[in-house]
């Protein structure tokens, strides 16, 4: 059995409620001790919380009633307590816990049900100030959850003994290949289980990667993600002759964008679009339109929310482009954006013609890293916890 541990996956500062801050707590093993459940739940002080019991093996009756308890106490002093993801275990030992007429906490069937839920519930006059902060809090959750689910993979697959050595597999195969965790993690979630004494992905044939104009020789090895989207950006900094620049792309499960590139920004820039679901933004109408979108000026333009424009306008960004990155189902798997700090750019035929050739390249090699790199990575997986 594994002890009980309780991780802090995420917090989010939420003006206007009565702690002015949320928690989110992923509890994991075995919760016996309802003192111990308790403590746990008050480390963080006071703050609205957010429970992920997809990692909890057991909930104790005792554990169970102290849970409630807590979030009865808590609801008295204008706190929130949403549980997730519960185990069908703890969801019937809640079930039984569950006090006649009872209230002071929820059950969601994922996080971000209860994210959500909760977010529409903490709504306030400054809450656009928030949108990127809670968009980047739901990604964080939904990475968590994917991860651990990869995780659970490994374990019910492979036999693997516990949790830390799913991990450390899951980390060491994704340094090998240059994917991030979260990257492999989400490979192994989405891909068809292997069949057994078969390789994963039988009769596959391994193509060279396609030509990409833009990238240096590395090697005997293809470049790694990271290095590929650095070429990118340096890229289109060059055709556009500016030195600010960002590459995102797009997470098929929730359609974010995640910033994985950039140059010539402030840190408040890079934190505000870190993570963005596209609404409000050049980049996201680019996305969703699946075509190049040209502004002119960001004071002015109908593309922006006032928040995000303020960002922009902080960041010396007055007239920009972004171009998507062509992927199957023409359907974009990413956008690259360059910047001028003057409005009014214009972008030559030229220009713009060199941009829809690297956008070009940019897809054929994602798609091709996708089905070669990600799926040896995977097969590479697959030996491994085989031998474990």
């Amino acid at each position: 059995m594994e002890h009980f541990t309780c991780r802090t996956v995420a917090e989010l500062a939420v003006p206007g409620l009565a702690t002015g801050r949320l928690t989110v707590l992923a509890l994991s093993g075995d919760a016996d001790s309802g003192a111990g459940l308790v403590a746990a739940l008050r480390a963080p002080g006071l703050t609205q919380l957010i429970l992920d019991l997809s990692g909890l093996r057991r909930l104790s009756p005792a554990a169970a009633r102290a849970l409630y308890r807590f979030a009865e106490g808590a609801a008295e002093h204008g706190r929130m307590l949403f549980l997730a993801a519960c185990p069908a275990e703890a969801d019937a030992a809640l079930a039984r816990a569950r006090p006649p007429g009872g209230t002071g906490c929820g059950l969601y069937p994922t996080v971000s049900d209860a994210l959500s839920v909760f977010l529409t519930s903490a709504a306030a006059p400054d809450g656009p100030h928030l949108r990127p902060y809670a968009v980047e809090l739901r990604h964080e959750l939904l990475v968590h959850a994917l991860v651990a689910r990869a995780h659970g993979i490994l374990m019910e697959r492979y036999g693997l003994r516990s949790a830390r050595g799913a991990a450390a597999l899951l980390q060491a195969v994704g340094r090998e290949h240059g994917l991030g965790t979260v990257r492999l993690a989400a490979a192994l979630a989405q891909a068809p289980p292997p069949c057994a004494g078969e390789p994963w992905f039988p009769g596959r044939i391994r193509l060279p990667p396609p030509a990409v104009g833009f990238v240096g020789r590395t090697g005997e090895r293809p470049p790694s993600l990271a290095v590929f989207l650095d070429a990118l950006r340096d890229a289109v900094c060059a055709i556009t002759r500016t030195g600010m620049a960002d590459v995102q792309l797009i997470d098929a499960s929730d359609d974010t964008l995640w910033l994985e590139s950039h140059c010539g920004f402030s840190t408040e820039f890079v934190h505000f679009f870190a993570v963005t679901d596209g609404s409000a933004t050049a980049c996201g109408n680019a996305a969703r339109k699946r075509a190049r979108v040209v502004v002119d000026d960001v004071a002015t333009a109908p593309d922006f929310d006032e928040t995000s424009r303020a960002v922009m306008l902080a960041a010396h960004s007055r007239s920009l482009q972004c171009t998507p990155i062509p992927g199957s189902a023409g359907r974009p798997q990413g956008v690259f954006s360059t910047h001028h700090d003057q409005p009014g750019h214009a972008y030559t035929g030229a220009e713009l013609g060199a941009l829809d050739r690297v956008a070009r390249e940019a897809g054929a090699w994602l798609d091709w890293h996708r089905t070669t790199t990600v799926r040896d990575a995977l097969e590479d997986l697959h030996g491994r916890a085989q031998r474990a």
